[in-house]
């Protein structure tokens, strides 16, 4: 699929894009599906990401995120889909996740995170 951002859709998957997840993505009130995998997309996930309160599926996989899940990702009630597989995520998964009352698939292998799954 070639990179395109419908209002409520941004594909951008196997771009070769870099650098990291603008936090100005959270301004786009109406998305509800961004896929980014299988780029060289680093940094950390965004805590803007939370104000997308539409969004319900993230496909962030097959990048090198680092950092922590953030617990604010919580706020995303109509989340779905949350695939973060093959990156350098860290930490334990934030109980927060728990409220994603919606969510039908956790995808987080080949990742550095510890603990256990959240009793939430």
């Amino acid at each position: 699929c070639d990179g395109r951002y419908t209002g409520t859709t941004v594909y951008l998957y196997g771009k070769e894009l870099s650098g990291t997840i603008p936090p100005q993505l959270g301004d786009i009130s109406l998305l509800k599906h961004l896929s980014l995998e299988g780029n060289s997309i680093s940094g950390t996930i965004p805590a803007e990401m939370s104000k997308l309160s539409q969004l319900k599926y993230v496909r962030l996989y097959n990048n090198i995120i680092s950092g922590t899940i953030p617990s604010d990702m919580g706020k995303l009630s109509q989340l779905y889909n949350l695939w973060l597989n093959n990156n350098a995520i860290s930490g334990t998964i934030p109980p927060e996740t728990g409220k994603l009352s919606q969510l039908n698939i956790l995808s987080l292998n080949t990742n550095s995170i510890s603990g256990t799954i959240p009793a939430e």
